[in-house]
């Protein structure tokens, strides 16, 4: 019986995928020390609901084991490649419709409503981000114009409530999302979801895509809504990339000094895709790019 081991990538907690192949069958497996077992349960327990939902978007889990100090869950497998180097060859109607694709799929995979415990859980988490902005104003640290954040987050804070509860997705990031030849979306499990916000998960792709890959994200929103935008959902994704955009960003830097010139371009661009945090809709959907590409995905029905 021969094993083989092909490593794809380690997340930000340190939790290593990789894929398994063994006779012809292939498992993904995330693996890490004991001090990982947390992470690597959620992401487990997040699968099978996730799975549940949506079977043709998500891994099914398989099992859950801890040896001698190494913890690992495993999950069933597809051919398919990272998201990541499809968007950067394809047209923009394709880097759209992808997006779409995924909007689609997270809303699917995000379908189950909350439990009256989970949803409680969501309304503490809401509750603490109060405690994210203290950190950030009480640790360096500080960025360039952080003033056009702050006033906007203090002025709109007491109507700053939940969105959307849902089980966070966590990971909605292009270079963590899979796509199969088919063009369908595979969606790998998430160590960091949660009862919360869907908001968040669009936060997070704003901080983390929207700078290289506008069109995708703007098919994202599109899909996940099927074209009707609440207007409250803008407002309430500006308010969570605000608060992103200083304290996920300045913990990046906090942990790694040179990334502190990075972050700092990082807030800026995020600032300035909602006009310094005075315009809901960030600038890039509503561009012109966006607009053609979306027109021609409809034309050509993708």
């Amino acid at each position: 019986m021969e094993l083989s081991f092909r490593s794809l990538f380690k997340d930000a907690s340190g939790i290593e995928y990789c894929v398994l192949r063994n006779d012809g069958a292939d498992c993904l497996c995330l693996q890490g020390g004991s001090d990982l077992k947390g992470r690597i349960r959620s992401a487990y327990r997040s699968a099978a609901l996730f799975f549940e939902n949506s079977p043709d978007n998500f891994l099914k889990p398989l099992s859950f084991n801890e040896s001698e100090g190494r913890v690992n869950a495993l999950f069933s497998n597809v051919e398919a490649g990272r998201l990541e180097r499809f968007l950067k060859v394809v047209s923009p109607e394709w880097q759209y419709t992808a997006g779409r694709r995924t909007g689609r799929a997270l809303r699917l995979i995000q379908g189950e409503p909350l439990s009256e415990e989970h949803l409680k859980k969501a309304q503490d988490r809401q509750a603490g981000f109060m405690e994210k902005l203290a950190d950030y104003v009480g640790n360096k640290p500080h960025f360039i114009d952080d003033a056009f954040a702050m006033e906007a987050l203090s002025q709109r804070y007491d109507n700053f409530t939940l969105f959307k509860p849902v089980w966070r997705y966590g990971m909605l990031r292009h270079d963590k999302i899979y796509i199969t030849s088919s063009g369908d979306i595979v969606l790998l499990p998430s160590s960091s979801g949660g009862p919360g916000d869907i908001c968040e998960d669009f936060a997070l792709l704003e901080c983390e895509s929207a700078g290289v890959y506008p069109l995708y994200c703007a098919g994202v929103v599109d899909g996940y809504f099927s074209g009707k935008i609440p207007s409250k959902f803008w407002l309430h994704f500006a308010m969570y990339s605000a608060l992103y955009s200083l304290w996920r960003c300045a913990r990046k830097a906090r942990r790694d000094e040179s990334l502190q010139k990075t972050m700092q371009q990082e807030y800026d661009r995020i600032r300035l895709d909602f006009a310094n945090f005075k315009k809901p809709v960030p600038n890039w959907y509503s561009s012109a790019e966006v607009k053609a590409a979306r027109e021609t995905a409809v034309q050509k029905a993708l």
